[in-house]
């Protein structure tokens, strides 16, 4: 018999933000409706009034489906070509690359060194349309080329102006045309197109 997949949330409960398949109630006076509650941890040694960090634990109030529906639910969406689950990759991937786009340059917070993007690439895991990854090569101002996939941090990340760009070095005098350096009389076959234009020009005269 197949699993009933209707998800039926208690009424009023909205869905938790970040968690697949929960809801929680926006009327919980302990989450607020996030689903999450928060539990500090303190450290004394370090400031008796501040938290160190925090732990996030599921608040009482949350609803989920009974498992045997998240279980066929999970299924599904691991599933081959699952279009719910591209859809949260590419999301995923989107956020990744960020305003990144090649041929402009950016400065990298953590290295403090600005890149030019060359290419942005993206390929797909044991050819799932639904599985899909990405990959960047970037030029350093240094001169070097290397290709990763760090994501965008926005918090030290910075899009950089073209007249950022380190002034381009110059190449150096030009090279010598090969014909100038040569210090061989011409041929002969050159020395009497010469003769031949020299008299048309003196019989025009």
């Amino acid at each position: 018999m197949a699993t009933d997949l209707t998800i039926t949330p208690p009424d009023g409960y909205c869905k938790v933000e970040h968690a697949r398949w929960t809801w929680a109630d926006p009327g919980c006076g302990h989450c607020r409706g996030t689903g999450l509650l928060w539990t500090p941890v303190w450290d004394r040694r370090i400031n008796p009034y501040t938290p160190l960090h925090e732990e996030d634990n599921d608040c009482g109030c949350v609803w989920s489906p009974a498992p045997e529906v998240l279980e066929e639910l999970c299924a599904r969406y691991q599933s081959w070509g699952n279009a719910e689950r591209a859809r949260d990759a590419w999301e995923g991937i989107a956020r990744a690359v960020g305003p990144r786009e090649p041929g402009l340059r950016y400065r990298c917070g953590y290295w403090g060194t600005g890149y030019t993007v060359v290419s942005i690439d993206y390929d797909f895991h044991d050819d799932d349309p639904a599985s899909p990854s990405w990959q960047m090569t970037v030029l350093w101002d240094d001169g070097r080329r290397t290709t990763h996939c760090t994501p965008w941090d926005s918090s030290r990340d910075s899009i950089q102006d073209s007249c950022d760009r380190p002034p381009a070095q110059h190449p150096g005098p030009a090279p010598v045309p090969p014909e100038l350096l040569s210090t061989s009389p011409a041929p002969a076959g050159l020395r009497s197109l010469s003769s031949l234009l020299a008299s048309l020009l003196r019989l025009r005269r």
